[in-house]
C-alpha cells in the first residue's frame, strides 16, 4: 500500500528550479511536507547563495509550531486561512484564489491553509487536490501552480521583499473535523477524542489509530486499526479478537482532531 512522501520544489522569481525527489518518490514513506517556494523579484546573488547553503531555511516555516497552530485554528472550526492583518497577505491569498479559479485548475484544488509570517515578511500556503486519494499535489502540479500564482501577483504589484511558499498538506495532513471525515474515510486515522464519550466524568482527550466504519450527519462510528499500535507487544502477532471487535459511536462534534496516519 503506498502512501504519499517527502519531495518538494523551489520556485524563485519568475524562473523556477526544482530540487528534491522525484514525482515517483511521492508514491512512497514518508512524512515531511511537499513544498514549492515562490520568492518576488528583488533577490540578490547574495540572497539566492545564502538560501543554497541553508537547505533548511524552507522547512523551517513549516515545522510542527505551524502545523500544531493549524491544528488549533481548526479545533474552533476555522479554515486555517488568515492574511495577518497584511495588504501583501490579502493581496496573496486572492492572487491564489483566482489562479485555482482558472479554466487551468477550475475544480481540482483548494486553498487548504494560509498564512502570514509578518515577523519574516512571508506567506505560508498549502494546497490541497480534490480529487486525490490523500489530497496531495504533484510535484508538477504544485510547480504549475506557483507559476500561474507569481503570474499574477507580477501583474498585480506583489511587494519584491515578500516570500511566498506553496505546499501540500502533507503525507499526515490534519483533516477539517468533521466535513473531511467522510472524504478520508477509507484512511487510517490518527483520531483525538474526547473520553467523555465512554468516561463521562472524565473531562480529558484520549487519541487512538483508527478507521471509520459508519457516519451519518451526525455520528460516526469507528473501528481500531491494525497497526503496530493496537496490536498485543509480542512481535509478529495480529490484532486480538477483542480489538478487532472493538467498536465505538461518537457525535461528530466529539472528535476534536484527526490526521492522516503513516505507518513508518
Amino acid at each position: 500500500m503506498w502512501r504519499p512522501a517527502t519531495t518538494r520544489a523551489r520556485a524563485r522569481g519568475r524562473g523556477i528550479g526544482i530540487e528534491g525527489a522525484i514525482e515517483g518518490a511521492r508514491r512512497g514513506w514518508g512524512a515531511r511536507t511537499l513544498a514549492a517556494k515562490s520568492n518576488n523579484r528583488g533577490r540578490t546573488a547574495a540572497d539566492e547563495d545564502e538560501d543554497e547553503d541553508d537547505e533548511e531555511a524552507l522547512d523551517e516555516d513549516f515545522d510542527v509550531e505551524e502545523e500544531v497552530a493549524a491544528d488549533e485554528e481548526l479545533e474552533v472550526g476555522g479554515e486555517a486561512i488568515d492574511a495577518g492583518g497584511t495588504d501583501y497577505g490579502e493581496m496573496a491569498l486572492e492572487a491564489l484564489r483566482d489562479a485555482l479559479a482558472s479554466d487551468a485548475f477550475a475544480g481540482e484544488y483548494d486553498i487548504f491553509s494560509f498564512k502570514v509570517n509578518a515577523s519574516r515578511r512571508r506567506v505560508l500556503a498549502s494546497v490541497d487536490k480534490l480529487n486525490d486519494k490523500y489530497g496531495s499535489p504533484t510535484l508538477d502540479e504544485l510547480t504549475t501552480i506557483v507559476r500561474a500564482h507569481n503570474a499574477i501577483l507580477d501583474e498585480r504589484g506583489f511587494p519584491e521583499d515578500v516570500a511566498v511558499e506553496l505546499a501540500s498538506p502533507g503525507a499526515m495532513r490534519s483533516l477539517r473535523v468533521p466535513r473531511e471525515l467522510e472524504r478520508f474515510r477509507d484512511l487510517v486515522m490518527d483520531v483525538t477524542y474526547k473520553e467523555a464519550i465512554e468516561n463521562p466524568e472524565s473531562t480529558s482527550n484520549v487519541t487512538k489509530t483508527m478507521e471509520v466504519t459508519d457516519i451519518s450527519d451526525t455520528e460516526v462510528e469507528w473501528k481500531l486499526a491494525d497497526v503496530p499500535a493496537n496490536r498485543p507487544a509480542k512481535k509478529g502477532q495480529g490484532m486480538n479478537k477483542k480489538s478487532r471487535e472493538w467498536r465505538l459511536r461518537m457525535p461528530l462534534d466529539a472528535v476534536v482532531r484527526a490526521n492522516l496516519f503513516i505507518d513508518i
